[in-house]
């Protein structure tokens, strides 16, 4: 394990105190917070940053500098690495230097304790920050992120605590995940954090309903982000007290996952004679999550299934039955008639009013600027056609083809 620590200057010099480690097991009495911290982990390495006024300056009443005090104490219990020349200044300039010099010492894999009680001004965070990143390019573990609070020293047995901030690091990447599947909808980072928690069952079943969503909008399975979508709510309420005893603030970071899936949820969704019409409705917003998410393929594959399942609402049939979708789809390209083939539904499309029929004709095919099932086909089939569609008009189309889809919705009451 590796410590990165920064050695602060006190013109006064540093007042001895017994620390008292996080987990309140050990004590360790000295004016230098960072010999407390050998004793109490044990680190094979030790990295000390060192300002040049830290490294140099001389505390009243003594005749060396406390980095030439602590590298004595230091002596044999810990291999020790003074980081030289850490800029005392604020600029972009600065703040680049930290984190090439933190970066040149940090490894794949490394375990690292941060210390942040002598920090000069801001560079703690610049420094976690940069081993955030690490985190990231070299998989560095923090094991510890601690802070020796002499201000919060007991008067009357001169005893000051340690506290480990580690779960501040925790919060960035439940965050992080968090943020994730709101904005994309891949929940392998968030449902693996909820996994790892102590074992509870509502955590890991909030685990595998998340993870269920995620894949249902992965794999056009509209059915099955609604009926796991429905259970979110009551998931989030059982795990919510359980993560929030170490996680406190992810309680509102479930809030934000429950605003922007649950309203997916609906039990029975695949219940087609008595949720039709509310089906259709979460379905509508499916296909418009997709499109803000950018998912186009997504928005498009599940917009051109939306129309025959409309209709197949309208004469009260299962949608999930293949002669019912191409009926429905006959009646979408053609009005019902197509070469010698005639629909059995033609005469009540007939009767349906021409201004609930037309829109659907119109996207379906009739409007160039549309065209689903044409648009869905040039997508799906990846451009492999006679003058395919360029990405840039893919997405524009689609844009149209979902506003239509919202006034078609309204048009036949859904809405």
């Amino acid at each position: 394990m590796k410590v990165i620590s920064f050695l602060g200057f006190n013109k006064k010099g540093y007042t001895e105190t017994t620390y008292v480690n996080p987990d309140k097991t050990k004590k360790f009495t000295t004016a230098i917070f960072q010999e407390a911290i050998v004793e109490f982990y044990k680190p094979e390495s030790f990295y000390l940053l060192l300002t040049k006024t830290a490294k140099e300056g001389i505390p009243e009443n003594a005749e060396e500098s406390t980095w030439e005090t602590l590298r004595k104490k230091l002596e044999g219990k810990v291999n020790l690495y003074p980081v030289e020349n850490i800029p005392e200044g604020h600029t972009t300039e600065d703040i680049w230097k930290l984190f090439e010099k933190l970066t040149n010492f940090m490894q794949q894999d490394d375990e690292v304790l941060f210390d942040i009680t002598h920090g000069f001004r801001s560079l703690p965070i610049l420094a976690l920050i940069a081993v955030t990143y690490l985190r990231v390019v070299r998989n560095v573990k923090i094991v510890g992120l601690i802070y020796g609070a002499f201000d919060a020293q007991n008067r009357q047995t001169n005893e000051t605590p340690t506290f480990d901030l580690l779960p501040i690091v925790s919060l960035l990447e439940w965050t992080t995940a968090t943020d994730q599947f709101i904005k994309t909808g891949n929940a392998q980072a968030l449902a693996s954090l909820l996994t790892s928690q102590e074992p509870d069952n509502s955590t890991q079943q909030l685990a595998d309903n998340i993870e269920s969503i995620a894949k249902g909008l992965e794999l056009l399975r509209p059915m099955d982000v609604m009926q796991e979508s429905a259970k979110l709510s009551s998931h989030i309420a059982s795990a919510s007290e359980n993560i929030s005893k170490t996680i406190p603030p992810f309680a509102e970071l479930l809030k934000r996952v429950e605003q922007d899936y649950g309203k997916f949820g609906l039990e029975n969704g695949n219940d087609y004679i008595n949720n039709a019409k509310s089906a259709l409705v979460k379905q509508l917003e499916i296909i418009k999550w997709y499109y803000e998410k950018e998912q186009t393929v997504q928005a498009l594959s599940l917009a051109r299934e939306w129309l025959p399942s409309l209709l197949c609402y309208h004469f009260n049939i299962d949608p999930l039955n293949n002669n019912n979708r191409s009926e429905m789809e006959l009646l979408l390209r053609s009005g019902g008639v197509d070469n010698n083939k005639i629909s059995s539904y033609k005469q009540e499309w007939d009767l349906i009013s021409h201004i609930k029929r037309k829109p659907l004709s119109r996207l379906w095919g009739g409007d160039p600027n549309t065209n689903l099932a044409n648009l869905r086909n040039d997508v799906l089939h990846s451009g492999f056609r006679k003058n395919p569609k360029s990405a840039d008009d893919v997405i524009k189309r689609t844009k149209l083809v979902i506003d239509e889809l919202e006034q078609i919705a309204k048009v036949w009451d859904l809405i």
